[in-house]
């Protein structure tokens, strides 16, 4: 089981490297697995899988408290796969009402919502607040 979760961890690879997403779920895998990272991968370069395979090759000398902040991760990775179809659906008039100038990456969009809140449709809301409540952005 730990090995399919440190698996999951590939598809945030580009997160991990992106300041302005770490929060949340990836906030806690940096601050959980610190000791890890600089003990085991502290020359790694971060991006294009290069932090996933030196945590991948080590995995056998991680702490629970990393593992179990990968596994949280990949949750809030399982979750933004399975919605962020319907919840661009959703909420893509306010996307071009409130952000269209706006870069997409980086929760930039979600952020962008957020700002506006009292703009965005009662259709939109719940979608800005369930995204936020996972990736931990709400202050």
């Amino acid at each position: 089981m730990r090995n399919l979760r440190m698996l999951a961890l590939a598809a945030s690879v580009s997160l991990l490297s992106a300041p302005a997403v770490a929060q949340g779920p990836v906030k806690g895998v940096l601050e959980a697995c610190e000791t890890e990272i600089t003990t085991y991968c502290d020359e790694v370069t971060p991006g294009h899988g290069r932090m996933l395979s030196c945590m991948y090759a080590h995995e056998d000398k991680i702490s629970d408290e990393c593992a179990a902040s990968i596994v949280d991760l990949a949750d809030a990775l399982d979750f933004l796969f399975a919605n962020v179809g319907n919840a661009v659906a959703l909420c893509a008039a306010d996307i071009e009402a409130n952000c269209s100038g706006v870069e997409f990456g980086g929760g930039r969009i979600l952020s962008c919502l957020k700002a506006n809140a009292d703009k965005v449709s009662a259709e939109c809301q719940p979608v800005v607040s369930s995204f936020s409540n996972q990736f931990g952005l709400n202050d």
